[in-house]
């Protein structure tokens, strides 16, 4: 009886099976069908859709990846078609390119007490500050000064430049966040032979107020009188000394201040032969395009001036 009944058995097994088989080759099929169908209506629709978002003139999409003739990629566009965009907008500022000159004050250290003359209080030096900047001054970047001498680009018409010489301590504990409270910008000429956090500044201060917007210039490695050296030994102080500041602060350093304004013939081409752009002296006066760009004036700020001194010598100081 059971054996009488296997045949049947296993015939309708095969035929389940392939009825089984069958049914799933066609509900593929299907599957297969509305997922192409659905491929191409939604190829279609993302075309005329980046059609229509780029107008009707097609040949404008992906224009900069189109080959050309000769099989090269076209070159990307130039960004930086325009320095202006590179520049700082000056907002409600008159503003000139006439070769009136600018004023470069430089302060050294800024603590208490001021034992000399090149050592400002912290309140005397903000007194000045605040001064600035209620008569409307804006203070320029190096690159802003360098860009209005050598190309004539606008800068305000009241404009300033505040420098600080030697690169001390001081200048990050108490002049950084003045000038930070009073939204200045400022440069400090960096003595690069101990930047130890001591007394002159540390590398992590240096590196913390280039980030911030505070030029970080040269003033040589070991502050020797430059017209007292040997061409040799007066382009290794500027060399090395750019070299380091650049390694900390990771942006071109292209300015000096000759320290004690001691400097010769030999200085200005060791300067420029280093790769600075600008160089300042100790000698009053504007920094104007009738200067020799790597004999820069500027104004020194003694610190037994008081505010009326301070006002007539940043009044009467001409070209």
């Amino acid at each position: 009886m059971l054996k009488g009944n296997l045949p049947s058995r296993n015939i309708s097994y095969k035929r389940f099976f392939k009825n089984k088989t069958s049914l799933s080759i066609l509900i593929f099929s299907l599957l297969f069908v509305m997922f192409s169908f659905y491929l191409i209506t939604h190829n279609i629709s993302y075309k005329n859709s980046i059609a229509s978002n780029h107008g009707s003139d097609n040949t404008s999409i992906d224009e900069n990846h189109v080959e050309s003739k000769n099989g090269l990629e076209k070159d990307p566009p130039n960004i930086e078609q325009n320095t202006i965009q590179n520049e700082r907008s000056f907002n409600n500022s008159n503003l000139i390119t006439d070769n009136r000159g600018v004023p470069v004050l430089y302060y050294h250290s800024v603590r208490e007490p001021a034992e000399n003359e090149v050592t400002i209080t912290p309140e005397n030096l903000r007194m000045q500050l605040e001064y600035i900047k209620n008569q409307g001054y804006t203070t320029l970047t190096l690159d802003e000064l360098k860009n209005y001498l050598l190309n004539n680009s606008q800068i305000p018409e009241k404009s300033i430049v505040i420098t600080f010489d030697d690169g001390y301590m001081d200048n990050y504990y108490n002049a950084f966040p003045i000038l930070k409270n009073l939204n200045m910008v400022a440069t400090i000429f960096c003595i690069t032979s101990d930047l130890d956090g001591s007394y002159y500044l540390s590398k992590e201060t240096i590196k913390e107020m280039s980030d911030y917007g505070i030029d970080i210039e040269s003033h040589t490695v070991n502050h020797p009188k430059l017209n007292q050296l040997p061409y040799d030994k007066q382009l290794s102080e500027l060399k090395e000394s750019k070299e380091t500041l650049e390694s900390i602060t990771g942006k071109k350093v292209e300015a000096v201040a000759y320290p004690f304004g001691d400097f010769n013939d030999d200085s200005v081409i060791a300067a420029k032969n280093s790769g600075y752009t600008l160089a300042f002296t100790t000698k009053r006066g504007l920094s104007d395009r009738d200067d020799n760009i790597l004999k820069l004036d500027r104004i020194y700020i003694s610190s037994k001036y008081d505010m009326n001194t301070f006002k007539e010598v940043l009044a009467q100081t001409k070209k």
